[in-house]
């Protein structure tokens, strides 16, 4: 697919709506610009080893965990 946007004040450039969600950007996302052979490529850049959420926590078992881990250092010593 090929798209001709322009060059806005400060040399901004606008990624297209469409663009956008098929990628899945959002605001505040970032992207990798590289220069190969003259032409700009973009690339979105997602942080690594975050996919889902696999499980929740809550405080209390935090909490628990942390005693825990206290009663061994403690008795450790």
């Amino acid at each position: 697919m090929g798209l001709v946007i322009r060059v806005g004040r400060k040399r901004a450039i606008y990624i297209p709506k469409s663009v956008a969600e098929e990628l899945g950007l959002k605001e505040g996302d970032r992207i990798l610009l590289e220069v190969v052979d003259g032409k700009i490529v973009l690339t979105p850049v997602k942080p690594r080893g975050v996919k889902r959420f696999w499980g929740e926590v809550s405080v209390k078992e935090v909490e628990e965990v942390g005693e825990e881990i206290t009663k061994e250092i403690t008795e450790g010593e």
